[in-house]
């Protein structure tokens, strides 16, 4: 701690200040406070206090600029400074409590090079990604367009199992494509810029309903949704989200004969439910881990990016997803968009 009077003379160093810096009291009390400036800093510093001088304020330790101390034997030592006005009789003094920051700074580069590291790590992914998609896709378009030709042109020489054989094929073929392009859109997400701006959710859970019944004709599904339902959000990301949450309960009701799914807000939360197959509770966390499945794919349909996807467009919002369940007694997925929005 320091005590500085209005033309900027130490009056006070406490021990500990006189610890950090090497200097006994006797060589600080009366001495300018540039002492313990850096040389090359000095002559703003001064500017700054007479400054400061004229409008005293109270400062928090470490709001403004990475700051430095010079000690008795010329060395630097990086410092946090809060500074509180205060009237010592008949004169205005400023208290200086100096903390050594080099532990704060070293852990704060830390985290900038671990975070600098990370985000190279996602572009060179990001950029294997579009590779593997390239070049899988050719050989999956030649396999899928020969399997296709053989049932075409002979097909009529197979028996029934030369058939099955070449139909597993040609669906196998397309599920990796369609794989290939969800893991594609997942990456995507990842360097998406967000784009907030005030809608209306309701609207584009009508839209991702109008498309699952275009695509659908067959079904019986009765779909309630709280209107409006404002958000400020996304629209692209959120469309990805209601497309994959609204997608999710038609598909695993589809045991039922009719169907019900609702849209709406609880608290700051919004949900998704249906009345479908459910799932086991205990495995409700699992469900946004890529290519992680809790029904065989001989049930349902699907590649095991679409949660994955959902969860990574509401982190890009800043909010989370989680859901409730148990077997046989439906779904029903929550989202925040906000981080402040998150219990």
């Amino acid at each position: 701690m320091l005590v500085v009077d209005e033309g900027g003379r130490i009056l006070l160093a406490n021990p500990e200040l006189q610890r950090l810096t090497g200097f006994a009291e006797a060589e600080l009390v009366g001495q300018p406070i540039e002492l313990l400036v850096p040389p090359e800093a000095r002559t703003a510093h001064a500017a700054h206090r007479d400054g400061y001088a004229r409008s005293p304020r109270a400062r928090p330790m470490g709001s403004t600029l990475e700051l430095s101390a010079v000690r008795k034997d010329g060395t630097t030592l990086p410092v946090e400074i809060m500074l509180s006005p205060m009237a010592l009789g008949d004169r205005r003094v400023t208290i200086a409590f100096v903390r050594d920051s080099t532990e704060q700074r070293r852990r704060r580069r830390e985290l900038e090079d671990a975070h600098a590291a990370a985000q190279a790590a996602v572009r060179e992914l990001e950029a294997f990604s579009y590779s593997v998609a390239h070049d899988l896709r050719a050989p999956l378009r030649t396999v899928d367009g020969f399997a296709q030709a053989l049932i075409e042109d002979y097909g009529e020489r197979l028996d029934d199992t030369g058939r099955d054989y070449l139909a597993r094929a040609r669906n196998a073929a397309q599920r990796m494509g369609h794989l290939i392009d969800d893991l594609l859109a997942l990456a995507r997400l990842s360097r998406a810029q967000v784009a907030r701006e005030p809608i209306d959710l309701a609207r584009f859970v009508r839209e991702a309903d109008g498309r699952l019944r275009q695509a659908n004709p067959d079904r019986r599904v009765e779909l309630t949704v709280d209107e409006p339902l404002r958000a400020d959000a996304d629209p692209r990301l959120i469309a990805v989200i209601l497309d994959n949450l609204l997608g999710n309960a038609w598909k695993f009701s589809r045991p039922r004969a009719i169907a019900h799914v609702e849209v709406g807000r609880r608290g700051a939360a919004y949900f998704v439910r249906d009345d479908g197959v459910g799932f086991d509770p205990e495995y409700a966390s699992a469900l946004f881990t890529p290519f992680k499945r809790l029904h065989a794919a001989r049930e349902f349909e699907g590649t095991g990016i679409g949660l994955a996807t959902v969860a990574r467009a509401i982190q890009r919002h800043g909010g989370r997803i989680w859901a409730e369940s148990a077997p046989g007694a439906g779904a029903t997925f929550l989202f925040t968009l906000a981080a402040e929005d998150t219990p």
